[in-house]
């Protein structure tokens, strides 16, 4: 059902140039990411034996399980648009095409996003709005969930970085859903594509927002559990509430820096600075890079979970038989009516 309603679970259109142009940005990403996997590694091998393994793995799952929160945000909010994905068929959109963030520029993974939600019945104006709607929620979601813990435990990253939350309201504005309609109206005008027949309201936006503030929780418990190790002169409630604040600011301020890929560089200095009422620069700097390192590997096995969630041998909607209605009294059988599709 291209479009809207609900999506179909395989393949709808044939393999054209724009199909294999997003499969070669898309092996460039993940050749990126390698790039970036090695990389890191090499950067953390050394002072890695400083962390437990407790620490580590539990932070890694907790890193895995804040990009799922992402998954779910943004299935939300295409949900809202009309357009109600399966669970699997948004883990593999989302997922293999968020890698196209490892290229320098924020643009990638939506474009990546648009085409993958076409093989199920997605329009490209559809997917491309809840892509850049979470993208855009994300800034105050962050901006919001550092300004909540911060001031209470780390007033100096605020003082350095107070411009990260202070697009925050401009944000807030335009995710307004009547604002955040005209908006999309008018930019679908300017690309001479039709309106969404179905505004988004503010229920979507706000499960979209309550996810993607669990995802920084998600975040901020990974971060708790690789500080911990490192005796921290912060414990407790207060050590916690400083880890969640602290990524939240981190990637808000690294998201806003959209010439790197992924907030590169950027994340990391804001992390160690807001961590500094608990570690002293070098151990921060260790629990940044590990952080980084944690986060590109859950972007891969989220990756390979699309990869393998891929549909095999299912019927695309052109292939399927429609349904056929009983035919009528006394009508020729020959002549019985199919219901449309």
């Amino acid at each position: 059902m291209p479009g809207g309603g609900r999506a179909g679970d395989g393949p709808a259109r044939p393999r054209g140039a724009r199909w294999w142009a997003v499969r070669g940005a898309l092996l460039l990403a993940a050749v990126l990411l390698g790039v970036a996997l090695v990389g890191q590694w090499n950067d953390v091998r050394d002072s890695v034996g400083e962390l437990t393994v407790l620490g580590l793995v539990g932070s890694a799952v907790a890193t895995v399980a804040a990009v799922g929160a992402t998954v779910l945000s943004w299935r939300a909010v295409l949900g809202g648009l009309g357009a109600v994905l399966p669970l699997r068929a948004a883990i593999r959109i989302f997922c293999v095409g968020q890698i196209g963030k490892y290229i320098p520029g924020s643009v990638w993974p939506v474009l990546a996003q648009m085409e993958l939600s076409r093989d199920y019945g997605v329009s490209r104006p559809k997917s491309a709005s809840a892509s850049l709607v979470v993208l855009a929620l994300a800034v105050p979601c962050g901006g919001v969930t550092a300004a909540a813990t911060l001031p209470f435990v780390s007033r100096e990253a605020l003082t350095d970085y107070w411009w990260a939350l202070a697009v925050v309201p401009l944000f807030a504005v335009v995710l307004y859903p009547p604002v955040l309609s005209r908006l999309l109206g008018r930019a679908f005008r300017l690309l001479r594509r039709p309106p969404l027949a179905e505004p988004l309201t503010a229920r979507p936006i706000l499960a979209g927002a309550g996810w993607l503030i669990a995802g920084f929780v998600w975040y901020g418990v990974g971060t708790w559990l690789l500080v911990r190790d490192l005796t921290p002169a912060v414990d407790g409630a207060r050590l916690v509430a400083l880890c969640v604040g602290a990524y939240a600011l981190a990637w808000t301020a690294g998201f806003l820096v959209l010439v790197l890929p992924a907030g590169a560089g950027v994340r990391e200095a804001v992390l160690v600075l807001a961590l500094a009422p608990a570690l002293p620069s070098g151990p921060a700097t260790l629990i940044a890079v590990v952080a980084r390192l944690l986060a590109t590997i859950a972007d891969v096995v989220w990756a390979l979970v699309g990869v393998a969630l891929r549909p095999r041998g299912e019927p695309t909607p052109d292939e399927r038989p429609s349904p056929v209605l009983p035919a009528e009294p006394g009508a020729d059988p020959r002549e019985t009516p199919s219901r449309a599709r």
